[in-house]
């Protein structure tokens, strides 16, 4: 099967500020997506994304708790964000630190932005943004397919790439260009994927370190990992 690269996040919402701050926001997402969603395969993806439901459905009977009690930091407004595409592991990346914890490594939590924009969609995850440096931002997310051994196999468009083993896991750590750098661990059944993207032209090692660092905090809330 020819391999393509398969777009996993729909276009992030983009908080209102001036016209010119929009449009590079909506760059510095968009940028996220595209990374995040170059690893992916063309049938990487099974069953239906849907818009959100219309009509008398309201958040009140959404599902908001994660598996392990804690609620998201939005208002979830899609019956799905949990769905078939994005069980392989029970770690909720939107609810995995604390508000404490993302501010202790430079990020806002009031930043924080779902990375659903359809129902039922493969990815399951959120978007933050760094306090102290513009236009910068790190999204995590998970879901079902492409597998951690099938992306392993599937690495070749990246300019660095490399791994290394984080709390005895290996971590893939791969970089397209100067303005992104993405890790990805397994949990469970399924990859765990931490991007951090920036609007300006910036080495990938610092890119790749923040990456790193914010992986780091974040495995030891993960699940282990299921066996091949």
């Amino acid at each position: 099967m020819k391999r393509h690269r398969t777009l996993l996040l729909g276009e992030l919402p983009i908080r209102p500020h001036s016209r010119r701050t929009r449009a590079v926001r909506q760059l510095l997402a968009f940028t996220s997506i595209a990374s995040l969603g170059a690893a992916a395969t063309a049938c990487s993806v099974t069953g239906e994304a849907n818009p959100a439901p219309a009509g008398p459905t309201t958040t009140a009977s959404i599902r908001q708790i994660d598996d392990s009690g804690k609620r998201l930091p939005f208002d979830n407004r899609f019956p799905d964000r949990w769905s078939t595409n994005n069980n392989g592991t029970t770690y909720e990346p939107c609810t995995a630190l604390t508000d404490d914890e993302l501010a202790a490594v430079g990020i806002d939590p009031g930043s924080v932005i779902d990375v659903a924009m359809a129902n039922g969609q493969t990815a399951r995850g959120c978007r933050w943004e760094y306090r102290d440096v513009k236009l910068s931002g790190v999204t995590q997310a998970t879901g079902n397919k492409p597998t951690f051994e099938q992306q392993m196999q599937d690495r070749e468009w990246y300019a660095t790439s490399y791994d290394i083993v984080i709390d005895g896991r290996p971590v893939m750590v791969d970089a397209r260009a100067r303005y992104t750098c993405m890790t990805t661990v397994k949990s469970g059944r399924a990859p765990v994927s931490t991007l951090v993207s920036r609007i300006s032209d910036t080495p990938p090692s610092e890119l790749c370190a923040q990456a790193i660092e914010f992986t780091t905090l974040t495995i030891p809330k993960m699940e282990p990992p299921a066996p091949e």
